[in-house]
């Protein structure tokens, strides 16, 4: 078994264009599990669907200690292979899963060009290669079914007593994960992090402070490490290193521009917040195949900090935060990931 210094650690409360794969889904037609108005309704798909990048993982043993938390002691994880995308989902890739349910709003997104909140985008960058972000929780959890569903697969989750709000983001449902089908699914913190150290625990980068980087100035604002692999507060703007008022900032960035980490997974450190499936709890010590976390809880993780977050170590692959399901903002968004 390999041995780490750092594995999962404690929580803060708180340029090249990306190459898709393209499918036709022109004209094809795919049964939907939910039920509307009295009858199941069938997904007639007229936009070609990109067919999300993804990065296979090969999973292993990890044992971890960490001092850094107060209640973080260490474990033992065993994590079985996976795969994650290597982008952040995309608006055009939401839109074009989302935008023939009714009751759904597909382009939520804040950070948009021409708007009077986050109003501007950086030149030569394109809106719809931006992340999705304004998103809950349980939007993006609804968003990998549809895409299973697209694209042949099992669907992973199980939904019902759907609620949404007046802008068509889901605030409630009961929502239940089946890891035996093979279809899309949010990561799993411990999958989240495993990936974001770059998957390998005998090489150096699995200790680096960012994905894919080290901390050049640690607890500082401004971190030339943090720089050359994401976006935060301090080049969010312009792209130099400055200090931001969060109130005047103009969002997010599209994706892979920065630089991957060792997997050639991009914006792990910075960018948008992403949500994990796990409920926050107190990681305790002991050994643990595939955690998921508890059945239940107040809060769902979120991992990897973003652009509008003042300093880059709040953007370190270690860091934690949390909130509730059916929060909706626009540094939230989400990546996703497949069981092998």
């Amino acid at each position: 078994m390999f041995k780490s210094d750092q594995f999962v650690s404690t929580g803060i409360v708180m340029s090249f264009v990306p190459a898709f794969f393209f499918i036709s889904c022109d004209d094809e037609k795919i049964d939907e599990s939910q039920e509307k108005e009295g009858k199941t309704e069938r997904l007639e798909t007229t936009y070609s669907i990109a067919f999300p990048e993804m990065i296979s993982v090969n999973g292993g043993d990890v044992y971890g200690h960490d001092t850094i938390g107060a209640f973080i002691e260490g474990r033992n994880v065993t994590l079985s292979d996976f795969s994650i995308s290597k982008y952040l989902v995309t608006r055009d890739l939401y839109f074009k899963v989302m935008y023939d349910d009714k009751d759904v709003n597909a382009w939520p997104s804040r950070c948009e060009y021409n708007q009077t909140y986050r109003g501007e985008i950086m030149e030569g960058e394109k809106d719809s290669l931006r992340p999705v972000e304004s998103v809950s929780w349980f939007d993006a959890v609804y968003f990998c079914n549809r895409l299973s569903k697209i694209k042949g697969y099992e669907p992973v989750y199980s939904i019902s007593d759907i609620k949404r709000n007046t802008v068509y983001s889901i605030i409630s449902a009961t929502v239940s994960q089946d890891l035996s089908k093979n279809g899309y699914r949010l990561p799993t913190e411990t999958e989240w992090e495993y990936a974001a150290r770059g998957g390998d625990v005998t090489v150096e980068d699995w200790n680096f402070y960012y994905s894919g980087a080290d901390s050049e100035n640690a607890g500082a604002a401004i971190d030339s490490g943090m720089d050359a692999v994401g976006w935060y507060n301090c080049n969010a703007e312009t792209g130099v290193t400055t200090r931001r008022n969060p109130s005047t900032m103009h969002g997010s960035h599209q994706v892979g521009l920065k630089k991957p980490n060792r997997l050639g997974v991009y914006d792990m450190s910075g960018g948008i917040f992403e949500w994990c499936w796990d409920w926050e709890q107190a990681i305790s010590t002991g050994s643990t195949l595939d955690p998921v976390g508890p059945d239940s809880g107040g809060k769902k993780v979120l991992r990897g900090g973003s652009w509008l977050h003042g300093w880059a170590i709040y953007c370190g692959v270690r860091l934690r935060l949390s909130s509730e399901p059916q929060t909706s903002t626009d540094y939230y968004g989400f990546r996703i990931a497949r069981s092998k």
